[in-house]
């Protein structure tokens, strides 16, 4: 297996002000707009589901060293409800226009959770799509994206530019707050051959053929060859139990996938990338570990099984893993004191892989990088 490094790592973004203000960033994905220059979008407030969460943007020029944080995606205020905006991923088209994809949720009562604690339901959310021609620097009004009827679903991945040219949302399926439930994950993808103008033609995939096991917030990639890649984040829906990714691999218009297969992976949130060759790499996110934090390592065969022996470990969050106290290990609420989260990667022009994460350190949740090489 070839052996990956950590060669840079650093801060994109950080609450500069902490004596008078307290920010919670997180949930970040980055793009490369060109040489030396990286474009960052981010969901930051007073906490990871606080009312007041908005969208925000940085950039580098000297090829992710330095950032500086540009302000909004979108301004509060516009709107007619109270809604709270979360988790920005990018897309940049081949005529270099940036497409964000993010959910709001609707808070009209800032003292409901976003899931219910006895069925795991969610509130009122929408899928909204911004589009910027000018690399970022401003961004169109949002867009709402009319789900198919009966479906609850919020985006899982960037949207993804299929080979014929078609565009391609995935999302994460929900039900209704008051529904009973039981939350059954599985992943829809949604078609548009207008430019997203509008949505339609689902498709639903990451389903297991085991009882009881579940897969969610798949990566959905690209690969060379066009057809698409993605590894969930899979558990015992039973017990809660944690287990290995799952991988899952769809044709090159994203209509036909393979049923979840396990790899040796033992972690939840991930994002895969495809190095060509039959070569990947991933970061992944490890929690029920002596030594938790965020894990990078490569596959040698199309992401069947990953050199765990060569992994590094590019955050380590032992002892920095929980923000206060612990209040249940049962979802949802199991994740309302979690520290660190949904890393990203992108591998750049120049064969380098730049991810992102949000991890909290001295009391302050914050966006940082770092800058992978495989040998």
């Amino acid at each position: 297996m070839p052996r990956i490094e950590i060669v840079d790592s650093g801060v994109i973004y950080i609450n500069s002000n902490p004596g008078y203000e307290y920010y919670f960033a997180c949930h970040s994905h980055l793009v490369e707009l060109g040489p030396q220059e990286l474009f960052c979008g981010f969901q930051r407030g007073q906490a990871l589901y606080s009312v007041d969460s908005r969208l925000l943007k940085a950039r580098s020029t000297d090829g992710g060293r330095n950032w500086k944080t540009e302000g909004l995606i979108i301004a509060p205020g516009g709107d007619d409800d109270v809604y709270s905006y979360h988790g920005p991923m990018l897309t940049r088209l081949p005529d270099g226009t940036l497409i964000a994809n993010a959910t709001r949720w609707g808070r009209s009562d800032p003292d409901k959770p976003l899931f219910n604690e006895k069925t795991g339901g969610i509130v009122p959310a929408e899928t909204v799509l911004f589009r910027s021609t000018d690399n970022g620097a401003s961004w169109s009004d949002f867009e709402v994206v009319q789900m198919p009827e009966g479906m609850i679903l919020t985006p899982s991945s960037p949207i993804v530019v299929l080979s014929d040219g078609c565009w391609m949302l995935p999302t994460d399926q929900w039900h209704a707050y008051e529904e009973p439930g039981p939350y059954k994950p599985r992943t829809v993808g949604l078609f548009s051959t207008d430019n997203g103008q509008s949505w339609g033609d689902p498709v639903t995939f990451g389903v297991s053929d085991t009882a009881g096991v579940g897969h969610w917030h798949g990566r959905i990639n690209r690969l060379r060859d066009d057809r698409l890649f993605t590894l969930f984040w899979t558990a015992n829906l039973k017990t809660e139990g944690a287990m290995p990714h799952h991988y899952c691999v769809g044709s090159p218009d994203g209509r036909e996938w393979s049923t979840p297969v396990a790899t040796n992976i033992p972690g939840q949130t991930n994002w895969p990338v495809d190095l060509g060759d039959g070569r990947m790499a991933v970061i992944y996110t490890v929690r029920e570990s002596h030594s938790p934090g965020f894990y990078a390592a490569v596959s040698e065969d199309g992401g069947k099984t990953w050199g765990l022996e060569d992994q590094v470990h590019v955050w380590d969050a032992t002892g920095r893993d929980k923000i206060g106290i612990t209040l249940t290990d049962h979802y949802p609420r199991s994740h309302d004191t979690i520290s660190f989260g949904a890393p990203t990667s992108t591998v750049l022009a120049d064969g380098d892989i730049f991810c992102t994460f949000w991890c909290t350190e001295v009391a302050t949740t914050h966006i940082r990088y770092a800058r992978l090489k495989v040998n």
